[in-house]
């Protein structure tokens, strides 16, 4: 288990990105894909690495400054192994994890990853999801990872995704859990996705109250994080500013949704109201949007 930089990745992918040649792309070009959409399967289809999608420990995770010091006998190391184990298992020379490949010491490092994250899982070949609370499928739905803000885009991301118990042991027997019946009605049920948006998800601006009911009873740790983490879900790029608090951020991303000619829709929201703005048409939280699927005709706005 060795750090790498980007570099080192690029170096390892470019002789095979250089054999890419036009008659390789022209030969799958068709009535139903085109150029643009070719390029991007061949360069999917060669660069290859798995994403980790996790619940933090509360202390004890290898940080970047762990493995560039030496990883410490802590908690989080036999995870952190655990998961390059099977990502080499699975064919996979590269293995990406929030908690070590970041350096949050870099603000500018650490605001491109926030804004990079969604495209980063949505890109992986794989990402394995560890459920360290989880026995088996009948105790699946209770597991604290649905509750956090984060793993919501790491689950509708990535096009395949697997999932691991407690023990790491897999919760299903197919290549891609995604396609699980099984294990995608227990999904439907803890998160309230529907099946296209688990397996097929399209961000963007559109059907903005029932996406935000998604997340409206979710957590962040760090309470900015809760808008943060939807920016690749509808599309958009907020500037982090961490310490301008949870309603300002939200704010933030509602407003850049409306300004992407967003649904109408994420004005289909009940409760408290922003209160950090002159005008009380924006919502608060995603909690304003609990239980919204369509069209509230009671809509009403707490002031106070």
């Amino acid at each position: 288990m060795t750090l790498v930089d980007r570099s080192a990745v690029q170096d390892y992918y470019l002789p095979a990105i250089e054999e890419i040649t036009e008659t390789t792309i022209a030969n799958k070009i068709s009535s139903e894909i085109d150029r643009e959409d070719v390029v991007k399967q061949i360069i999917r289809n060669t660069v290859q690495y798995g994403v980790l999608s996790h619940r933090w420990l509360p202390r004890g995770e290898p940080l970047f400054h762990d493995l560039i010091n030496g990883i410490p006998d802590i908690p989080g190391r036999s995870k952190l192994e655990n998961y390059c184990r099977l990502t080499r298992q699975k064919g996979l020379t590269f293995a990406w994890s929030d908690t070590c490949c970041i350096n949050k010491s870099s603000s500018a490092e650490l605001d491109e990853a926030l804004r990079s994250m969604f495209r980063w899982y949505r890109n992986a070949t794989l990402c394995l999801i560890y459920l360290s609370q989880t026995n088996d499928l009948s105790d699946v739905e209770s597991d604290e990872w649905f509750t956090r803000g984060w793993t919501l885009q790491e689950l509708l991301a990535p096009p395949v995704a697997k999932f691991y118990n407690k023990d790491w042991e897999p919760l299903g027997e197919q290549e891609n859990d995604k396609e699980d019946e099984q294990i995608v009605k227990h999904l439907v049920n803890a998160t309230k996705c529907p099946k296209h948006a688990l397996r097929n998800f399209l961000p963007g601006p559109h059907d903005v109250d029932r996406r935000m009911s998604w997340a409206a009873n979710r957590r962040t740790t760090k309470v900015e994080d809760m808008a943060y983490s939807l920016m690749g879900i509808f599309g958009v790029v907020l500037q982090p500013a961490y310490g301008e608090g949870a309603e300002q951020s939200f704010c933030r991303l509602v407003q850049m949704i409306m300004q992407s000619r967003g649904s109408t829709s994420v004005l289909n929201w009940v409760g408290k109201a922003a209160v950090s703005f002159n005008s009380f048409a924006l919502p608060s939280s995603p909690r304003c949007y609990v239980g919204n699927g369509g069209f509230n005709t009671e809509r009403r706005i707490d002031m106070e």
